[in-house]
């Protein structure tokens, strides 16, 4: 991690989701105060097994936060090592602490930001609970369904039959949990490169990620978010295509105001960081009017 920039100010911060878990996270700002006369907070939450100052978030908060924009980058329950025995399904109790924690500390609007997996956790908790203290929702390197179709395509490095692989890996996860045996580990495959990697998961935490009932899925949720969102998906690495960001855009019928604004960049927008900002900033202003 690149160090901290001297014009940034960035301090340590502890809140409580809504079930009581202790987390925390980073805020940070700049000499700015205020952003257009309002007290904006914008909520980072990080990608698969990431952290609070992780690729992808920190570069895109400090030119926000030289805009006078006080950015909160947040470890949830699933960050690091946490994903392997995290439930997705209770991630909306730490996005919810963290606004909380942004209007108790005097923030007046509130703009949820997720990246990758983040994207699909901001979409659910605010599909599932519309929070009437969030304004917008911006959804970066968005995939549309994490569960069957993205889990899908791993099992095609490690089997002639990618679809009869997953099911088959779904099954036995959902015997173990039938055995009573759930916190026991199934290793994930995954191709990065020309490489295969295996992700640890306990099988309940994969099946609440990756199973065809899992709420892991953008396209679930956004038809129920009625603030304003921003898709910003990437064109040069993996398959979060514009043309899968639209197809999550059509899903969003309840919003009145749903931008697309593709980026040349890869999955961590690496060298795009202040156009992703720049973006975000002026989309927090069109979602006022």
């Amino acid at each position: 991690m690149e160090p901290t920039p001297e014009d940034i100010d960035l301090r340590a911060m502890n809140y409580e989701a809504d079930d009581g878990m202790e987390l925390d996270g980073f805020e940070i700002t700049s000499e700015s105060e205020t952003f257009h006369g309002e007290h904006t907070c914008v909520i980072f939450l990080h990608g698969l097994r990431g952290f609070a100052l992780g690729a992808g978030i920190s570069p895109v908060a400090y030119p926000l936060a030289r805009e006078g924009i006080r950015c909160v980058s947040i470890n949830k329950r699933n960050s690091g090592k946490g994903y392997e025995t995290s439930d997705f399904a209770e991630l909306d109790r730490d996005i919810a602490g963290a606004v909380d924690w942004a209007t108790d500390n005097g923030a007046t609007e509130v703009v949820i930001w997720g990246r990758s997996l983040g994207a699909t956790e901001a979409a659910y908790f605010q599909g599932k609970r519309n929070d009437p203290d969030v304004d917008a929702v911006v959804l970066a390197a968005p995939f549309a369904d994490i569960r069957e179709r993205s889990t899908r395509g791993y099992f095609e490095a490690v089997s002639d039959d990618a679809d009869a692989a997953y099911e088959n890996f779904v099954s036995n996860a959902r015997d173990l949990v039938d055995a009573g045996r759930g916190n026991e580990i199934v290793a994930l495959p995954r191709p990065v490169g020309g490489d295969i990697e295996y992700i640890p998961m306990t099988a309940e935490s994969f099946l609440s990620y990756r199973s065809p009932e899992s709420k892991c899925a953008t396209i679930d949720w956004t038809p129920d978010i009625e603030v304003p969102i921003l898709l910003l998906p990437h064109s040069s690495d993996r398959n979060v295509t514009p043309a899968e960001a639209e197809e999550i855009a059509e899903t969003a019928t309840a919003s009145r105001l749903v931008e697309v604004e593709p980026i040349a960049a890869d999955h961590f927008f690496t060298g795009s960081e202040r156009q992703v900002a720049d973006l975000t900033a002026s989309f927090i202003e069109r979602a006022r009017e």
